[in-house]
């Protein structure tokens, strides 16, 4: 983590470069669905074939900016804290409670759909953590690593960042609607870096990523096309408080492990 090239002293504003990029990203997105799709099906898939596309060109940028150890995208999982189980076990109570509002008896499977669901969860789940967790929070850290709280502040910009990117959805959806999603990803931004720090590795936030996707995808996929209707208020607070508990108090506990880590690494350096 400390062989980071001295380029980075030369930023003056290191937010710009993940915000770009994630603008740049979505924008892309938003290009891509104005291709008049015959299905959702179809524009799904796209959607999720840019994203591995634009996973490779994150992960070539981690290796242009020496990034790519620091993600632990290389980290086996023997060298793995023992008891790395526990800090994602939390969070994947998202994707159980996920469940509890799925309507089974309407739900239909067939092999075509079921890949589909998989392709898009897996694809979401590696392009939205290889670029927020892996490439904007160690970017970000490493810029301001001289600080005492860096790791904090790397931890909630990125997941500021990944927050305030969901108010792209109010081209198809209501403000009531859009700015629960916005507290929603930045509350779960700041549980994935937690997992991110203290497991030294971007995988394991991969697989509770995809994991909470794919539970909250079970009706998009396999239900019947019904037209989006308004949430209800109280179950926003409701889904906000359970987010607050279940990941972000676990993150800031994780990260508090690894700002531990890393002071007990530089006071043996």
């Amino acid at each position: 983590m400390n062989n980071i090239s001295n380029a980075f002293t030369l930023l003056r504003y290191p937010l710009l470069l993940p915000i770009f990029l994630v603008i740049g990203s979505i924008s892309m997105f938003k290009l891509a669905g104005l291709y008049p799709f015959s299905s959702r099906f179809s524009e799904d898939m796209m959607h999720s074939s840019l994203q591995i596309l634009l996973c490779i060109a994150v992960i070539i940028l981690l290796r242009r900016f020496n990034l790519f150890d620091a993600t632990g995208l290389n980290n086996p999982i023997r060298n793995w804290p023992r008891n790395w189980p526990f800090a994602v076990v939390p969070m994947g109570l998202i994707g159980l409670i996920n469940l509890l509002s799925v309507n089974w008896e309407t739900l239909s499977f067939d092999t075509l759909r079921v890949t589909g669901w998989i392709y898009n969860s897996v694809s979401t789940g590696l392009f939205e953590e290889i670029l927020l967790r892996g490439f904007c929070f160690y970017f970000l850290y490493h810029c301001w690593q001289k600080r005492d709280n860096a790791i904090y502040l790397a931890a909630f910009a990125q997941a500021l960042i990944f927050g305030v990117a969901h108010l792209s959805n109010l081209q198809n959806a209501p403000v009531g609607d859009v700015l629960p999603q916005v507290v929603y990803a930045t509350l779960l931004g700041i549980g994935f870096a937690g997992i991110t720090v203290y497991t030294q590795s971007v995988w394991p936030t991969i697989a509770i990523h995809s994991f909470i996707n794919a539970m909250g995808d079970l009706d998009n996929f396999f239900g019947p096309a019904i037209a989006d209707s308004a949430g209800d208020p109280s179950g926003y607070v409701a889904a906000i408080i359970i987010i607050f508990c279940v990941a972000t108090l676990p993150g800031l506990y994780l990260l508090r492990l690894g700002q531990r880590r890393i002071n007990s690494a530089r006071s043996h350096a």
